[in-house]
């Protein structure tokens, strides 16, 4: 019965670290600003092609996950 319990266990432990490894997430960070460098509050920042998406702080600044290296950033306005 221990046996049973410890491969069980086993299994359960390679199946969730193998799905974190597969849900794991990039977090890009950046600072959003206009044509004379001055930050904009507000602004949407977007991943082309999803729905996930933030919106910068008083200084331009923004954290946003992304699935891998080669996720687009959108910023529209």
């Amino acid at each position: 019965m221990l046996k049973i319990y410890k491969l069980c266990s086993l299994v359960l432990f390679t199946i969730f670290v193998s799905t974190s490894f597969a849900l794991a997430q990039i977090e890009v960070t950046g600072t959003v600003t206009d044509d004379l460098g001055d930050p904009l509050p507000g602004a949407a920042v977007l991943v082309k092609g999803t729905s996930s998406g933030t919106v910068t702080d008083l200084d331009g600044n923004f954290t946003i996950s992304v699935a891998n290296q080669q996720a687009t950033l959108v910023f529209p306005f």
